[in-house]
């Protein structure tokens, strides 16, 4: 049976062929992928990779960008693996959003 995530020879229309350049996060997000994957680290392989994209479900799988799906997959691996736990990463995002709102605070005072 083919799954969700399997779109080879299904009728979609022209393949855009234009170059699209990459976001800033979209850039961190393989330079952080390379280096989880690297030949030294081998935290996560592309194998795993693969598995974290085809096990997220048909609707999160169409909704979120190509990079996204790495950062989410990449994620949920290394929470799997406990290299990193889900409350790290929330602690790690609030205070950089905490950071981010103090910087455009003080940039709006100038």
């Amino acid at each position: 049976m083919k799954g969700y995530h399997d779109i080879g020879g299904d009728k979609a229309g022209k393949i855009p062929k234009e170059e699209l350049p990459w976001l800033y996060w979209e850039k961190k997000v393989e330079a952080i992928r390379n280096l989880l994957g690297d030949g030294t680290r081998r935290i996560i392989s592309l194998d795993e990779m693969r598995r974290g994209f085809e096990s997220f479900g048909q609707d999160k799988y169409d909704n979120l960008s190509f990079y996204r799906r790495r950062l989410e997959a990449m994620i949920d691996i290394l929470i799997e693996k406990q290299i990193i736990t889900q409350a790290e990463l929330d602690t790690a995002i609030s205070e950089k959003k905490r950071i981010w709102a103090s910087e455009l605070k003080d940039s709006s005072k100038t």
